[in-house]
């Protein structure tokens, strides 16, 4: 008995303590901090923020553009946080200086994307600086928004799915601004052309080229100049192009070569000698002041002025609150850029980028330019052109347009048929 009596204590000892160790380490009690964990994760993860890396060319004739990209994204950014984020997550941006080098371009992208653990990507300025870029975030599978460098090439010939366009190509743009030209002067056959010496220019011009001879079959094209992105002296191009006497100059030039050529130009009575047209938007025209032409006409991807629209409109008075000035069309775009990603990774209900291009492609955005879709082929937006004639409008100190044509995207965009016709020549399968 005595035995049993001993038995029995060291028996509710040993269970007493063992009980607790085995709580701890046993079956029932793991399983829920098991079960319990994961949903724990998984609400932290929903909470992180979704990071953006903005690629910007703050040089040559990029600056001024690039300056009003970024204010556009950081107003949308900041809009869309003051909601409570996309889908709960609050957005954090990051912006980058390209130099308008392809090489530090690719730099700061995969810094962005390696260390900054980016989900997504806009920009550049440059479409130089594009297609380098595109290499770097394709390889690493992170989407990118372009909506300023518009090269064709980033969804044609050199398409990944890891890209979607926002701004008119570099082939709608030409066959528009095309278009309006030779209705304004139907009777033009010789022509000069005027671009920068880079990917932009030369897609353009091209394009160009292709179009007029399209409307005009025994049309001429007498001179083609190709001075670098930044010149300061235009004097030489300005001289050769007067000389050959054209009936019409279709240029690509913008921002600050476009002002630095205009000023030039003028005193050789340039613009009153020959019909001209170029990218003539709100930098350039507040950087003009009263120099800038009347009467020459122009094309843009969506100023203030180019599209009144309400939803336009009341950006305005965002940006004016913000900035102190008027949106141009780099800030339009930008800001359209972020609210796509919101879109998309809304109907994905995810950020995944897989998902969020599966739902981007053939979707609509309401934005300031007005509807638009992501067309599924190759991710180039139904986005529109604007084309105009340059005047003074008593509303504003400086020049604007009249006579406004606003082409919807899908008007001039190259065809299906089209683009699959390139793929096959660059070993493209979608």
């Amino acid at each position: 008995m005595k035995k049993l009596a001993v038995f029995t204590v060291f028996l509710c000892i040993f269970t007493m303590f063992l009980a607790p160790v085995m709580a701890q380490a046993g079956a029932p009690v793991a399983k829920a901090e098991k079960t319990a964990a994961p949903k724990a994760a998984a609400k932290a993860d929903t909470q992180e923020p979704i990071r953006l890396g903005a690629i910007w060319d703050y040089a040559g004739p990029c600056y001024m553009l690039s300056e009003s990209a970024v204010q556009g994204i950081k107003i949308a950014v900041d809009e869309i946080n003051a909601k409570g984020g996309i889908m709960g997550r609050k957005i954090d941006l990051i912006v980058r200086d390209t130099e308008m080098k392809v090489d530090v371009g690719a730099r700061e992208t995969k810094d962005l994307i390696l260390r900054e653990k980016v989900n997504f990507l806009i920009g550049p300025c440059s479409s130089g600086v594009a297609l380098a870029v595109q290499v770097v975030h394709a390889e690493s599978k992170v989407l990118r928004i372009t909506c300023m460098a518009n090269t064709e090439g980033q969804v044609v010939d050199k398409f990944t799915p890891y890209v979607a366009q926002v701004v008119p190509n570099t082939y709608m743009e030409a066959i528009a601004a095309t278009r309006f030209m030779n209705k304004k002067y139907p009777a033009a056959k010789k022509f000069c052309t005027l671009a920068p010496d880079y990917e932009f220019g030369r897609r353009e011009e091209a394009a160009f080229a292709e179009e007029i001879k399209r409307l005009v079959p025994d049309s001429e094209i007498l001179y083609q100049a190709w001075p670098k992105p930044g010149e300061k002296d235009f004097t030489s191009f300005i001289t050769a192009i007067m000389a050959q006497k054209p009936d019409a100059v279709h240029s690509s030039l913008f921002g600050g070569d476009l002002v630095a050529f205009t000023k030039q130009a003028a005193p050789y009575g340039f613009f009153e000698k020959i019909p001209f047209i170029a990218l003539y938007d709100l930098p350039v025209f507040i950087a003009l002041g009263a120099d800038a032409p009347d009467g020459v006409m122009a094309f843009g991807r969506g100023c203030f002025f180019m599209d009144p629209n309400p939803k336009m409109m009341e950006f305005v008075g965002k940006y004016r609150k913000v900035r102190g000035a008027y949106p141009d069309s780099w800030a339009v775009q930008a800001y359209d850029s972020v609210y796509l990603i919101k879109a998309a990774v809304e109907k994905a209900k995810s950020s995944d980028t897989e998902k969020v291009i599966a739902a981007m492609e053939g979707i609509t955005l309401d934005s300031l330019r007005g509807k638009f879709t992501i067309r599924p082929l190759d991710h180039m937006g139904s986005v529109p052109c604007y084309q105009g004639v340059i005047a003074k409008d008593p509303n504003y100190t400086f020049k604007v347009w009249k006579d406004v044509v606003r082409v919807p995207g899908d008007q001039v965009w190259r065809s299906e048929e089209g683009v699959r016709e390139v793929w096959k020549k660059t070993g493209i399968t979608r």
